[in-house]
């Protein structure tokens, strides 16, 4: 099969991510591989010298197609 299109959608959650991916679906869409996470800023937070917690903010992607008709 000849991909005709690709384009890469991604949310902020993986909630978000799987809307899209339905949205992408129903209009002939089709996921490729696995989807991805990648970490887009981690901050850590202190209070003095005690560390108080982490802030990861992460980005979910994944790959769709539309393959050309034969």
């Amino acid at each position: 099969m000849t991909i005709k299109q690709q384009k890469v959608i991604y949310s902020s959650s993986p909630e978000g991510l799987n809307t899209k991916i339905s949205e992408y679906i129903n209009d002939g869409w089709q996921p490729v591989g696995s989807h991805t996470i990648v970490e887009e800023h981690r901050q850590n937070r202190f209070r003095g010298s005690e560390h108080v917690d982490t802030i990861i903010k992460s980005e979910y992607a994944q790959t769709m197609v539309i393959f050309a008709e034969q």
